[in-house]
């Protein structure tokens, strides 16, 4: 079976004001440096053109009202550039929209849906969303973060809803708190939401305290991390934490936001992660969900803001869906921290409040025997 890559030109089209973070070049870029890759034409990546979320669909998150504000403010947008106006219009918060930004957001969020559909048919074995606007801000009745639909969480219920499955998990490492995602699952047992973020930092929620209620309770996990955290941190907490909360929930589909906001390159985040720190964080959620959900991820882009550490965390990313051994990236180590994190207190404490003392993997990644021979005889062992 294929990797997946779902795009479609209409993502460029949503338009923010000049030198707004979340630009259309974001995903030009990427495209482009995909294409210079000669990835585009491997036999092994297929693309598939996102089908536009329903109103129904949109719906199972959030308010209808809000849906046809967001179409009305797209519709508003379109007159005014035709008068000779801006092409661009506020429209909440931080939050932009153009004439063809409800069009672009109705595919974003379809997209994901269009992976799951052919995930789920057997016709691909992974995928990688390449959409914006984002999502994990948005919450029921507004827009918020450059977000205007949860790609994600629209995803999510609808694997659960129309798919018929009873666990999927979420996994979001942008640097900022996936608020919006985490509000619509946080009474829902079926979802496991579990967010590695910097802290203080917008929008300021996902405290570690925050797990969930009712039934649902534990299946929200939160990692807030201090600024300028580097990847030792994020290994230990993937390995120690998400790993076996993902191994006792037993996930039927895992879903990332891949925000890659958190590269030491960023210049809204003020973490210290690499490219080669993505790669290694995308390995551990890959060869776990290859044991306990027989590698079924697709990953939906969501913040990133310096293009050359967005457009190297998308290939990077999607070389691994295809099963590549390698980061893509020409910027380089992150900066050495200036601060103390006492890890053994951090693992431990987030070890206790979600009740892993003690826990035993029943799904462990198997090894690479193939990248541990030829780590431990060197390069000429492949010659034998």
């Amino acid at each position: 079976m294929t990797t997946a890559l779902i795009y479609d030109p209409i993502f460029l089209e949503h338009i923010t004001p000049e030198q707004h973070p979340e630009r259309p070049q974001r995903l030009d870029e990427s495209m482009k440096l995909l294409e210079a890759l000669d990835w585009l034409k491997r036999d092994d990546l297929v693309q598939l053109a996102p089908r536009a979320a329903t109103i129904d669909e949109l719906a199972a998150v959030h308010e209808r009202q809000y849906i046809q504000e967001v179409e009305a403010a797209s519709k508003d947008a379109a007159r005014i550039e035709a008068t000779g106006g801006r092409k661009t219009q506020f429209f909440a918060t931080d939050t932009y929209v153009s004439a063809k930004s409800y069009e672009a957001a109705l595919k974003a969020a379809g997209a994901p849906l269009t992976a799951i559909d052919a995930l789920l048919k057997g016709e691909i074995k992974n995928a990688y969303c390449l959409v914006r606007p984002p999502g994990h801000h948005a919450v029921a009745e507004s827009a918020m973060g450059f977000c205007l639909f949860n790609n994600v969480a629209v995803a999510a219920r609808y694997a659960i809803e129309h798919h018929g499955l009873e666990r999927v998990m979420i996994i979001d490492y942008d640097v900022h708190h996936g608020n919006g995602t985490q509000e619509m699952f946080y009474d829902d047992p079926r979802v496991l939401y579990f967010s590695i973020h910097q802290a203080p930092f917008y929008p300021g929620t996902g405290a570690s305290t925050e797990l969930g209620e009712g039934d649902a309770v534990g299946t929200t996990v939160n990692v807030p991390l201090p600024a300028q955290t580097g990847y030792h941190v994020y290994e230990a907490v993937f390995r120690q934490v998400m790993a076996p909360i993902m191994d006792r929930f037993d996930p039927q589909l895992i879903l990332v936001s891949a925000g890659f906001d958190a590269h030491w390159d960023d210049p809204i985040g003020d973490m210290f992660l690499s490219t080669a720190a993505f790669f290694q964080l995308n390995k551990i959620i890959l060869d776990n969900a290859q044991q306990i959900c027989d590698g079924r991820v697709i990953m939906v882009q969501e913040g990133g803001y310096s293009i050359s550490a967005l457009e190297a965390g998308v290939a990077t990313s999607i070389n691994q869906l295809l099963g590549g051994n390698a980061a893509v990236d020409d910027l380089g180590q992150a900066p050495d921290m200036n601060y103390q994190l006492n890890l053994d207190v951090l693992i431990g404490e987030l070890r206790r409040i979600h009740g892993l003392k003690g826990y035993r993997m029943r799904h462990k990644p198997k090894p690479d025997i193939e990248r541990l021979r030829r780590e431990v005889k060197g390069p000429e062992a492949d010659k034998k």
